[in-house]
Parts: structure tokens; sequence; C-alpha cells
């Protein structure tokens, strides 16, 4: 039996309405040169049916009768992997279908990069288009520094090479993908590319729908645990950069200004990240909480521009004065 070019890993947990399709966007690839192992993580719908009505000599089936969760499967679909590059996608997303050509031509051009990403676009339920995802494009220099504040990668939409890559750690689940970009980040190059070559859907039996706090609390974990590189510990402000509140005050604005730049001085000591890039990500980071902070008028203009980290161009001041100036003018 050859070595296949590419393992596809995809665990599915009772996914009825949607890994039929997952499944067939996979085996629709430009590129087909790939073994598609999915893990049955003991299923009680319809999943293992639907499955078994494909008949594709490059898929293999593995059914963990007890719940291993979505860290547990894809490990298990690891151990199996053969291919030089692994390719994931979970079984309620969709793979445009150049995804693997695009990303193969990517990772071979970069052989530095040890894994690759790429924008997404959200679908609902029934796979219609409801806006971009997530994922926003980055330079490869700055999502080592940006995953400090958020995951920025799709795991549905990353390539890797597999020789580099650590296992799950089910202890971060849901956020297990978060922990293995925020490790890998550490010590290696990410890249994404600039195109949606996935879908990711959202929908109400979502792990982040279904189980908030137990997201909120892995992903306090991992973001803490990269702090701590900084020898910095994390603070209530820091969550709240994080993931910035819908109705913010002066306060949180000013406590946010400062944590940032303890953060900046934090790096200059320890030098983690190149002092240009860290800056740099911390100035975008400062500029979209101004941004966010709207309904706070005016004062926002002068708490921005007094900032070390304001980093003002003429596009930040028309943007920032098109966001600010109805709240202005009504003054």
């Amino acid at each position: 039996m050859s070595t296949p070019l590419i393992s596809v890993v995809m665990p599915v947990h009772n996914a009825a309405p949607f890994v039929g399709e997952a499944i067939r966007s996979v085996l629709a690839q430009t590129v087909s040169d790939f073994e598609f192992i999915l893990v049955d993580d003991a299923s009680s719908d319809d999943s293992p049916r639907i499955i078994a009505e494909f008949h594709d000599s490059r898929l293999l089936c593995r059914r963990s009768e007890v719940p291993l969760n979505a860290a547990g499967a894809r490990n298990l679909a690891l151990g199996d992997a053969r291919g030089e590059f692994l390719a994931f996608l979970d079984a309620d997303d969709l793979a445009r279908p150049d995804r693997f050509e695009i990303q193969l031509k990517a990772l071979r051009s970069q052989p530095e990069t040890v894994a690759v990403g790429s924008l997404v676009e959200s679908i609902d339920e029934g796979g219609h288009v409801c806006g971009r995802g997530f994922v926003k494009e980055l330079p490869p220099e700055e999502i080592a520094p940006m995953l400090l504040f958020e995951n920025c990668l799709a795991l549905s939409s990353v390539m890797a090479r597999r020789a580099a890559l650590p296992p799950f750690r089910p202890e971060f689940a849901p956020a297990e993908d978060y922990d293995v970009w925020a490790r890998l980040a550490a010590g290696s190059n990410l890249s994404i590319i600039p195109l949606p070559l996935t879908s990711y859907r959202t929908h109400a039996a979502g792990v982040s729908a279904r189980e908030p706090e137990r997201m909120r609390t892995a992903v306090a974990a991992i973001q803490a645990a990269q702090l701590a590189r900084l020898a910095v510990e994390p603070s209530p402000i820091y969550a709240q950069i994080a993931a910035w509140p819908l109705h913010p005050t002066m306060d949180q604005l000013v406590a946010a200004e400062r944590w940032l730049c303890h953060l900046g001085e934090a790096n200059d000591r320890a030098a983690i990240y190149p002092s240009a890039v860290f800056q740099r990500v911390l100035a975008k980071r400062w500029f979209s909480i101004c941004l966010d902070c709207w309904p706070l008028g005016w004062p926002v203009w002068h708490v921005f521009y007094r900032s070390r980290l304001a980093a003002p161009t003429a596009l930040k001041s028309f943007q920032l004065f098109r966001r600010l100036g109805p709240r202005i003018f009504r003054r």
C-alpha cells in the first residue's frame, strides 16, 4: 500500500445533518492523494449509517464506543495517520475543492512553516453564507503574539506537517486546537492564506454554544500559559481585552491601555516576541478596542491619541472619526 501524501482527520459525533456534505467536500478535492480518517466518537444518531454509504478506498472509519471528545478522537486518528501532511475538517464544516491544492503549494514553498490555515466563511445550519468567519488576515510574524488574545486559526482550515504537530490535550477541550497553536507558535512558524478555503458552520449544537463555561475556562488557562512566558499574571482587564465588552466604560478603556503597555514592557524584558512586531500587534488591539468604545463618544478620541500605543495614520483617524462622529455631534 502506497503512503498517502495527506492524512485528512475528521471526528464525528452525532453530526448526521451535516457529515455527508462534509465528507463529499473532502472527496471532491482537486488533490486526490490522501487518506481520509473518520473517527465516529460514540455517535447515537444516523452518523454511522451515513458514513457507511460512502464507498471510497481512501476512507478509513474508526469507531469508539466510549465518548472521547473531539481531542481524543483526533488523537486516535493521528495514531493511524501516515501522510506527510495533516488536514483537519470538522464534521459540520466544508472544504473548498481546491483547499488542499492551495495549502500544499504554500507549505512546499515555505519549508520553515509548520502549519497553514486560511480565512473562513461563516455558514448557518442550512449551509447559507452568513458572513465572514472569525479568522482575520495576519502576516505570519503576528500570529504568535495575536494568540495571546484570541484563537486566530480555525482548525477546520488548517493543514500541518505531521512530524511537527503535537497531540491534542483533552484537558483543554473544547479549546484544544487553540492550545496546539499556542504551543506550536512558541517555536515554529504558522501562516494564514488570505482566501476563504473553508466554510465554518455555526449552529445551536456547536460546541461553543453547548459548553460556553468550559470554553471560557479552557481559553483562560491557555492564555495564562502564554502570559507566563512573559512573567505576567492574568488580570480581569486582560480577559476583557481578549473579549471586549459590549458596553465598556471609560475606566475599562483606561485600564486596557495600561495593561497593553504593561505587556509591551514585559516583552521588552523577556524578549519572547520581536519588539517591533509585538508593538504593532498591541497597537492594532488598542485601535480595535477604541473603535469598539464608540458609545463613549468624544473622550475616546483623546484617550486613543494620548496613548503611546496609538500609531496614528490618516486611515485610522478617518475610521475613528466615522465611528465616533455621530456621538460627538449628537452631544
